[in-house]
């Protein structure tokens, strides 16, 4: 690895989202001229490079959006009348700065689905990482400014002047989460405007499974719009708590956790791929090719589940030592058994450097 990659590698902290310095490192392994466009997977497309140039091991650890509003998560023990506004038993599971999960909508060939983002949470001025997360998953900063996935291929369809907030009522074990709108026109959150039935349904199912994760349980969530109870948000009713839809119906059928967007990584080293999915008898195939264009240097097929409804791990490990550096995108997809081509797929993009 040169110096100048050493000294720019250093400035970079595991966990902390892609700044200026990954910015720098890119220039420094980048060809001149590169195009910026992206390479998407083809049916029949490029062959992979010679075994001898990369070796890959695998390992395995393991419908149609309707428009179907989440449903509710039955009778609660009391009914608040506001929503919570502290944590009433001590810290949330992962209560610290740091990555969690957050939902976000992708496009599928069956329609919109939502996608899993690991996101760094910063905690502070007296917010629960549950609390920050919301605005997270709404697009938002704390102070405000906008801040978008890191995958430009996901999308937050709330409208940009929305701002959120959650917490944790550990007497009734529910989630109560509060949006309302910087503009002051609140009430036009009861509607969803534009969006789709799929898209509202989604965007309120993200937010539920973003609150969900942190706190590691399927506790039911309660919404309120400017800290009133209310009985829809963007068309959908939520009178009574909601519970998370079924994993098939709402999450694309493969999602990467790891690596994250514009993640670098040292071709000395293994590199490990990590994902959910369910495939026609449970296979997925992941790939990496070249950023720009469809030269793949790598392809791993592997086993994770789909006699289930549920998403199953896997994981595959490539050895990219003889890979050069530069821009790279990972792309695992599932299977279909009806030879049209229709996979789902996630990508990341990932800066190799030596």
């Amino acid at each position: 690895m040169s110096d100048r990659i050493k000294d720019l590698l250093g400035e970079v902290a595991d966990g902390v989202e892609p700044g200026d310095r990954l910015d720098a490192i890119r220039a420094a392994t980048a060809d001149d001229g590169r195009r910026t466009g992206r390479g998407w997977w083809a049916a029949g497309g490029v062959g992979l490079i010679a075994a001898s140039v990369v070796t890959a091991l695998a390992l395995s650890t393991g419908g149609t959006p309707q428009g179907n509003d989440p449903e509710p998560a039955g009778p609660a023990p009391t009914t608040p009348t506001g929503a919570p506004t502290t944590i009433t038993d001590g810290p949330l599971p992962g209560d610290v700065a740091g990555e969690v999960p957050v939902y976000f909508i992708g496009d599928t060939p069956n329609g919109p689905r939502l996608y899993r983002e690991d996101r760094y949470v910063d905690v502070g001025y007296g917010e629960s990482t549950l609390a920050g997360v919301i605005g997270v998953a709404l697009g938002r900063s704390r102070d405000g400014s906008p801040r978008p996935p890191l995958d430009p291929d996901y999308r937050v369809v709330w409208p940009a002047d929305t701002f959120g907030t959650a917490a944790l009522d550990k007497e009734t074990g529910e989630i109560g989460i509060t949006v309302g709108s910087t503009n002051g026109d609140s009430a036009s959150l009861r509607e969803r405007g534009d969006l789709s039935a799929e898209e509202a349904s989604l965007a309120v199912e993200a937010l539920i499974r973003t609150a969900q994760g942190v706190v590691d349980r399927e506790a039911p969530v309660r919404f309120y719009l400017d800290g009133e109870i209310t009985d829809q948000i963007l068309g959908v009713p939520t009178s009574e708590p909601l519970a998370a839809g079924p994993d098939l119906d709402v999450l694309a059928h493969v999602s990467l956790e790891y690596p994250s967007e514009g993640r670098l990584v040292d071709n000395d080293a293994p590199f490990t791929v990590r994902g959910l999915g369910n495939s026609f008898e449970g296979n997925i195939v992941t790939r990496i090719q070249r950023w720009e264009g469809t030269a793949v240097v790598a392809e791993v097929p592997t086993i994770a589940g789909w006699m289930d409804d549920r998403l199953f791990p896997f994981e595959v490990t490539f050895d990219l030592t003889d890979v050069p550096p530069g821009e790279y995108v990972v792309i695992s997809r599932t299977d279909d058994p009806s030879g049209a081509g229709n996979f789902d797929t996630d990508t990341r993009r990932i800066t190799l450097v030596d």
